[in-house]
């Protein structure tokens, strides 16, 4: 029993880290006035779309929870991280380091957009 909380609330930390990181990207966009897609989202690092294996471990680990173990249990850890997700704040700040970084990468490969990202950043809202 304590293996499959363990497990799910690894996999629901990293998801919530994860989600932060694209709020985040939304807002500085919305705050430039840009549109995310092609614009702010430039701004995740480029092992963001691990997310997606996230996403689909935390599902099958709850799949695999009702199936093998208790059902009602793996719903109301569903419902649980929802709310939790809801709840908890999401700590805008921690990320400009991350987007600090990925700007320092796209510096090299195009200078202007990382300028445009960089100055978007320093304006950012949080």
């Amino acid at each position: 029993m304590k293996i499959w909380f363990v497990a799910f609330g690894v996999l629901w930390a990293i998801k919530f880290v994860l989600f932060g990181m694209q709020r985040a990207t939304l807002l500085i966009s919305r705050k430039a006035g840009v549109k995310w897609k092609g614009g702010g989202e430039l701004l995740l690092p480029s092992w963001y779309p691990i997310t997606w294996v996230i996403i689909i471990g935390k599902w099958g680990l709850l799949i695999a929870m009702a199936i093998f173990w208790n059902w009602r249990f793996a719903l109301g850890l569903a419902i649980g991280g929802y709310l939790l997700g809801i709840v908890v704040p999401i700590p805008y700040k921690a990320y400009k380091g991350v987007f600090r970084k990925r700007v320092n990468q796209l510096i090299h490969q195009d200078p202007t957009v990382a300028i445009q990202l960089q100055q978007m950043l320093d304006d950012a809202p949080f």
